[in-house]
């Protein structure tokens, strides 16, 4: 009697502990189905973690899950040159919020996915930095994110227009057309600086006179950045990128760079609706062309064009400053620079006061001036902090050992290669220009092959390549032939003024400090002009 009295009171007990533990669960049923909802967010956003053996190794982040973003951002490529010394792998996964990326290290492997434009699309990515730089309507966001893979793909906007930037920047009578401009723009950015002593700060004059021949070679007389409002505006732009790019209000958490957008987009808008682009480039004209065919705005018009002007200035001008830079801190490459020019320019009649003008053919440059050249790209390989990225729209398997999945982001960090002793040898952290001169047949230029791409390539080959040397070449070689410079502070003395990727888009180091230069003309040449000549042929 006593044994199931015990057992009807216990389990009367359980049965009262059951249905106070369904009325607590029930009067808490809001909190816990958030709870709930909140797992399952973490649960995907932790799916990164899950690996595949037949994917490249999982590196992760010492902060779990965030640590290689908040990396990224404060570093840029830096960060995946950090990895890559660590781990020395040629390819390998990093998890990050949402998804994976998968970053590649060697020569080899980057062509395995330059011969896979259609599973590893550039042009889906360009889509959404664009889309997200550029605040377009709704119609205009459709147009750049429609149909940037799959069968249709060169119906939609990214992908016809990007054709035709190629075809357009591609040596031929269009390039030359914005390429003698720029020349003679160039010539008087340099009188500017003839028989006098001058003071400036290097990065500031470049982004203004290389910002000025670059965009009057392009957009032609009614060039909008002749507005100073302009000017400034994409600069600011140009600064703030990275904010911009990641956050969800630019107006409050990025004002600077959201005003100086909407400053540039403004000018922008109002050249395409006064038909400013009939007179410039083919370049700009075709631009115009598949946006105004798919029902975009003049304001939306403008937008994209001043995104798509980063390509144009942001990489240049940084290169000419760091290029002037290591010339004038060595003494030795400067006077065979001198010699090298000196050799193809040609003295043309002396003017008034004693003075005489020198001429340089831009045709020169480019195949008699093999210092000046490797001096660019010795530049290029020092300073290149750009990424190409891509992303994977089918299940593929690299070189028949890695498998990259659908959805994944590749990126393809430029400076991994050029810093890797490996390709360039013990000596890859002196500038030294000469490595670009060595016989073809060396050991040492075989290491290098295929390691050098301070344009990218593949699919995300810069377009405007033939472009921007060409006016770093001109520009540098009249910098150089008609100025002597020292700086300001230091006692003269040539410091390196810190460097960093300044947004996730750059693709050349900006300085931490610009540099505070005293320019006077040259010693012994002082009444003497120098000039391109765009228009002659060999």
């Amino acid at each position: 009697m006593n044994s199931t009295k015990t057992v009807m009171l216990a389990r009367f007990k359980s049965e009262f502990e059951q249905q106070k533990l369904w009325n607590t669960l029930y009067e808490h049923r809001v909190a816990l189905s958030i709870t709930f909802v909140a797992l399952l967010l973490v649960h995907k956003l932790l799916f990164v973690f899950d690996h595949d053996q037949r994917e490249p190794t999982l590196i992760k982040p010492r902060i779990p899950l965030i640590g290689h973003a908040i990396n990224i951002y404060r570093m840029g490529s830096r960060h995946f040159v950090w990895i890559a010394k660590k781990c020395g792998l040629p390819i390998y996964l990093i998890p990050v919020p949402g998804g994976r990326i998968a970053v590649v290290s060697t020569p080899e492997l980057l062509s395995h996915v330059d011969k896979n434009p259609s599973a590893i699309a550039f042009a889906p990515i360009a889509a959404l930095v664009i889309d997200k730089l550029s605040g377009l309507s709704k119609q205009g966001s459709r147009t750049v994110l429609d149909k940037t893979m799959g069968p249709k793909k060169l119906e939609g906007y990214m992908n016809a227009v990007m054709l035709d930037i190629h075809a357009t920047l591609a040596p031929g009578p269009k390039l030359e057309a914005i390429t003698t401009r720029v020349a003679y723009d160039l010539n008087d950015s340099i009188k500017k600086l003839h028989g006098k002593s001058t003071r400036m700060n290097l990065l500031h004059w470049f982004r203004h006179e290389l910002g000025m021949s670059s965009t009057n070679g392009i957009y032609g007389p009614e060039n909008p950045f002749k507005d100073p409002k302009v000017e400034e505006g994409f600069w600011a732009f140009d600064d703030n990128i990275s904010d911009l790019l990641i956050t969800p209000k630019a107006s409050l958490t990025c004002p600077t760079g959201d005003r100086g957008r909407a400053n540039a987009w403004a000018g922008f808008a109002e050249y395409f609706k006064k038909n400013g682009h009939l007179q410039g480039s083919e370049l700009v004209k075709a631009r115009h062309r598949h946006a105004a065919e798919r029902g975009l705005s003049n304001l939306d018009i403008g937008k994209l064009e001043v995104t798509m002007i980063i390509g144009i200035l942001t990489n240049t001008v940084p290169t000419i400053f760091w290029a002037v830079y290591y010339v004038y801190r060595d003494a030795g490459l400067l006077a065979s620079l001198r010699e090298e020019i000196s050799q193809i320019a040609t003295l043309t009649d002396s003017s008034q006061g004693g003075s005489r003008s020198w001429k340089i053919k831009n045709i020169d440059l480019k195949s008699k001036a093999p210092l000046l050249n490797a001096t660019i790209n010795e530049t290029f390989r020092h300073r290149t902090c750009g990424i190409s990225s891509r992303f994977v729209s089918e299940n593929v398997t690299l070189k028949d050992q890695y498998l990259l999945k659908k959805g994944t982001i590749m990126e393809l960090p430029n400076n991994v290669l050029h810093s890797n002793p490996a390709y360039w040898g013990p000596t890859a952290s002196d500038f030294n220009p000469s490595r670009f001169l060595a016989d073809p047949r060396s050991a040492e230029v075989k290491a290098a092959r295929g390691a050098f791409r301070p344009f990218g390539g593949g699919a995300s080959l810069c377009a405007g390549r033939h472009q921007a040397m060409s006016q770093m070449l001109g520009a540098l070689a009249l910098f150089i032939m008609s100025s002597d410079c020292v700086p300001v502070d230091n006692g003269g003395e040539w410091k390196f003024p810190g460097a960093h990727g300044h947004t996730i888009a750059a693709a050349v180091d900006l300085p931490s400090n610009d540099l505070w230069l005293n320019v006077s003309s040259r010693k012994g040449y002082e009444a003497d002009f120098w000039e391109l000549d765009p228009d002659a042929k060999e």
